[in-house]
């Protein structure tokens, strides 16, 4: 399991990770920070749409390419 801090500034940001994600066998969920009420499928560009731009999310990466969720989501991550 692959846990990062990310942030989205603007809407072609959520275009390009949902894209990244579809690339992706495992199973990705970004979740609210600040209250983690809800948890979206990062393979949902509709779910994807409901997130505040620049609010801090978690992202949780689980399956068989975990490590390459280094390498496609490191441009999305809080410094």
């Amino acid at each position: 399991m692959v846990e990062k801090k990310i942030k989205f500034v603007t809407s072609s940001q959520l275009l390009s990770f949902c894209d990244a994600c579809q690339n992706m066998k495992s199973d990705i969920d970004v979740t609210d920070m600040t209250h983690r009420n809800f948890r979206i499928d990062g393979k949902s560009i509709l779910g994807l749409m409901s997130i505040k731009l620049g609010l801090p999310m978690r992202l949780v990466v689980q399956g068989e390419d975990e490590e390459m969720a280094h390498q496609y989501f490191s441009k999305y991550e809080l410094e």
